[in-house]
């Protein structure tokens, strides 16, 4: 089953049930209908405000009448100063969007054509849908419309916890539905990878601000806590004192961690911290992980040492596009601050300031994501061990993207030339500097290719950008300004002009408006191929070791590598 003819809606005073009516109503030719009914709590005390819909009381019954053509009516209950929201489908709208649900996409052009957002479309019709049916949507509308599939994969984490937490969205009320709704999510290859633990980790960073919240949560929903704890090689229980450590306090963290320790077998504490000290970059939150309980009977400094380890290279080698990154980042933070461990607190804080950035900067949020970023570089100028370049670059590409996007292309060539001039200045290795200068480089020939008044100067840019672009491997970069030569060279040859390679290539269905710049996808993200970190660049598996532990160098000394720990973030 896909629709549900009957669900329910917290109310004040109680419960909404809402009923779909069926009759002949529904197929009357000309004036089709849909009925509803809703048992309303406290009936005699509540006021009804409706759109597009016409509403009748009936023995305590509330009859709703949607009429075709009305779309999503909206029906509200007050009752003293608290009131509900329903929103109930017209025969028009139910009829496409069970036609989506089957895979329509015309009818899924017909249903985004009428709403405000693919992400608002989807919530508003999942209180009627079960978890299958909302992923049916999901998948229809995000294969659909390239705009739709963008705006759902940079929520889909959002639709989950929504989801979860709220009425809006299906029903999640059980783990089997959560667990349900994530897996059908990750099968939507338009969408993107979707994790369950990464959407616990998420919806704990957002909606709970104490760990007894997230326990209640849990409980609610059927987990375990002992029972998740095992799963993903300890990395909900890396999330869990991650949110301990940030809202009770490390202590609190000690505690909860020895009580799982105590029912637990683990390995010994010294061979444990051993092991983690010498596991390779990719394996080194998962080493840190297994010392973590060992260390909950050691002192507090050991146990936050060992904490702060655990998080920090968990959520770097992470790459989630969840807020888990920033959870165990923040986690961190507040674990090594308690013991003056700057170079993981640093770090730390630098990470979770990108991780934002880039989570906004995937959301089209120009303006928080380049506030991140300029919270990142101030991170970064404010320690010895860490360097500005990275959120110096993708700072730029968002600040010059915004420019561009209000048409003022010569102000967004001016930030990528400031940005390329800063980088020089800032000492960025040079592979690293040839991959950013590639990439900028595209962008500026790309936005001259848009303001040139010339046809010859037009190409020439796009030649000059496609090539910076095949450079850096940025494909999708690439594809665009492959499309925009076509065009040029299919105008060129209507006016006796000739084709670059002697003959026009395939056109694509859909193409980029010819006056489009570069797009934020662009930006290395977890699909591009320059995101791989460096292991290299890490150096030492210890970041600032405790002075009377180890007899290695203190964090800024000469010593210790002074170079960002993963210059290729998302």
């Amino acid at each position: 089953m896909t629709r549900r003819f009957r669900w329910t809606r917290p109310a004040p005073g109680g419960t909404v049930t809402v009923t779909r009516v069926a009759g002949d109503h529904e197929l009357a030719d000309g004036d089709p209908q849909r009925r509803y009914t809703l048992s309303v709590p406290a009936a005699s005390d509540t006021t009804v405000h409706a759109s597009d819909c016409d509403t009748a009381w009936e023995d305590g019954t509330l009859w709703v009448t949607v009429p075709d053509g009305a779309g999503l009516a909206r029906v509200r209950l007050r009752n003293g100063d608290a009131t509900v929201a329903l929103r109930l489908p017209g025969p028009t709208f139910d009829d496409r969007l069970t036609a989506t649900i089957d895979g329509d996409a015309a009818a899924a052009h017909d249903l985004l054509a009428g709403a405000d957002s693919p992400v608002a479309l989807a919530l508003a019709c999942g209180p009627f849908l079960d978890v299958e049916g909302f992923v049916a949507l999901v998948d229809t509308l995000a294969t659909a419309s390239e705009g739709a599939s963008d705006d759902l994969h940079a929520t889909r984490y959002d639709l989950v916890r929504i989801a979860a937490t709220t009425t809006a969205g299906p029903p999640v009320g059980t783990a089997d539905e959560f667990e349900a709704l994530v897996e059908g999510l990750d099968g939507v290859d338009a969408v993107g990878d979707v994790d369950v633990l990464d959407a616990l980790a998420d919806t704990t960073f957002v909606a709970h601000d104490t760990p007894a919240e997230t326990k209640r949560f849990l409980a609610d929903l059927g987990y375990e806590l002992p029972l998740l704890a095992e799963r993903g090689d300890g990395r909900f229980l890396a999330h869990y004192l991650a949110q301990v450590a940030r809202t009770a306090g490390v202590r609190d963290a000690k505690q909860a961690a020895a009580r799982r320790g105590a029912n637990t077998d683990h390995a010994d504490f010294a061979d444990a911290k051993a092991a983690a000290e010498r596991a390779d970059y990719w394996d080194r939150g998962a080493a840190w992980r297994d010392a973590v309980l060992p260390a909950a009977s050691e002192s507090f400094p050991t146990f936050a040492y060992v904490l702060a380890n655990a998080l920090y290279w968990t959520g770097e080698v992470g790459r989630s596009d969840s807020r888990a990154d920033e959870l165990l980042h923040e986690g961190a933070a507040a674990a090594a601050r308690t013991i003056d461990l700057e170079w993981v607190a640093g770090h730390a804080d630098y990470e979770r300031a990108r991780a934002a950035a880039h989570r906004h900067r995937s959301k089209r949020n120009h303006a928080l994501a380049l506030e991140h970023f300029e919270t990142a570089r101030g991170v970064a100028e404010s320690h010895s061990f860490l360097d500005p370049w990275e959120p110096t670059y993708s700072h730029a590409v968002v600040r010059s993207n915004m420019l561009s996007t209000t048409g003022d292309h010569e102000r967004a060539v001016e930030v990528l030339d400031d940005a390329l001039a800063d980088l020089r200045e800032q000492g960025v290795p040079d592979d690293r500097f040839a991959e950013m200068r590639d990439h900028l480089e595209g962008q500026r020939h790309e936005r001259r290719a848009i303001v040139a008044d010339d046809d010859g100067d037009r190409l020439a840019h796009l030649e000059a950008a496609l090539d910076h672009y095949e450079a850096v491997g940025f494909e999708r970069s690439v594809a665009r300004i492959e499309t925009k030569l076509d065009d040029a060279e299919a105008a060129g040859e209507d006016t006796g002009g000739e084709s670059r390679e002697g003959g026009a290539r395939p056109q694509p269905v859909l193409r980029p408006d010819p006056d489009a710049g570069p797009s934020l996808d662009d930006i290395p993200t977890l699909h591009d191929s320059l995101t791989e970190t460096d292991p290299g660049a890490v150096g030492s598996a210890d970041p600032g070791v405790l002075p009377d532990e180890r007899e290695d160098a203190l964090a800024d000394d000469p010593g210790v590598p002074g170079r960002d720990s993963e210059p290729h973030y998302r």
